[in-house]
This record gives C-alpha cells, structure tokens and sequence, in this order.
C-alpha cells in the first residue's frame, strides 16, 4: 500500500505538469476560435466601470457592418499587465482628467463627427465628443457604463485610435468603419 501511495506522489508532479500543459493549449484554440483579426473587429475600451461588456458589445454590433465580425468591450483594467491591446483600440472612452494620460493614443475628431456633439479640443485640435455630461447626469451608454463610479464627477469623452484599422486617415486602415460605431454608441441608451 506505500508502495502505490509513494507511486502517486512520485506521479503527481508530471500530473500537474500535463494539467497545466492542457489548460494553456485549450484556452489558446478557445481564444483562436473565438476572436477575430483586427480588421475585422472593433475594439472598445472604456476608462470607467462596465457593467455589462457582452450587452454593450451586442447593441454596438446592431451597427451592422458587414467586414466586422466581432465587437468587444472592455473596461481599461481589463489591460492591466500589458497596454498593447489599449493602445491598439478602435475607440476609447475617457475621463476629462485622464485625457492627458492617453492623448498620444488618439487621433484627432474625423469630420465627419464634428456636428455629432460637444467636441473635445486640445490644442487647439478637435479630439474627441463629450458622451457623458456629469452637470446633466445624461450620457450615451449609462445603462452599461458607471460614469460616476469611484466618486469621479467629470464628463467622459469619445477618442478614436491612432493605431485603429478602421480611421480611415490612420497608416494602413482597413476601412472608415470606426464613425459608424460611434455613431451607434452615441445612440445608446
């Protein structure tokens, strides 16, 4: 009986070697069967507490657009160990106070945006569209979206990204597809 109990033991490391050998190659073919290229996909990332990413991402992809195949949402913390996928997003939703941290990431307003709303200037510059106004307590998405998380009484405004394959003013985008997303955002209840 020690003899098959010391057996196990003398096993277990190479069980859990095999285990965890097997958790990474499932969760990798689950990541490669369920998300898609980056041109065919939008990416949302919002710098406040999301309630409910799927069902944002669902009502965004009402948009319709036939080259996009997967919209995803995630909240800035979902980055946390690497900002790569950040900085790679289609659109961005900040706090006025956070602007400065990330403007590098954002290419300015496209024109055809300038007459949706409120535009964020920087230098002169239009950046971006406010989507939360913090006097009115109103604002795109607030069903999904936590603007006023965390004691922060700021607006919020709409970014799009400087390395997006959907800004068509962008080095090697894909499409233009990004205001039509905008668009829709800036509809949500």
């Amino acid at each position: 009986m020690k003899k098959t109990i010391k057996a196990l033991f003398d096993l277990l490391p190479a069980m859990l070697m095999w285990l965890m050998l097997s958790v990474f190659i499932w969760g990798w073919i689950f990541t490669f069967l369920t998300d898609a290229a980056p041109e065919n996909k939008i990416v949302l990332y919002i710098d406040a507490p999301v309630s409910a990413t799927k069902e944002l991402a669902l009502a965004l992809e009402e948009t319709g657009a036939e080259a996009i195949k997967l919209v995803k949402v995630h909240p800035f913390t979902h980055a946390m160990m690497d900002s790569a996928p950040l900085e790679q997003s289609d659109l961005y939703i900040v706090s006025a106070s956070a602007v400065g941290t990330y403007a590098d990431w954002f290419v300015p307003l496209p024109e055809a945006l300038l007459d949706a709303g409120e535009v964020f200037t920087l230098e002169g510059t239009p950046m971006g569209l406010r989507i939360y106004d913090h006097a009115s307590g109103t604002g795109a998405a607030s069903q999904h979206v936590a603007y006023t998380a965390e004691g922060k009484a700021e607006d919020y405004y709409l970014f799009f990204g400087r390395q997006s394959l959907h800004v068509d003013t962008n080095e090697g985008a894909a499409d233009n597809l990004a205001i039509d997303y905008a668009r829709t955002l800036l509809t949500l209840p």
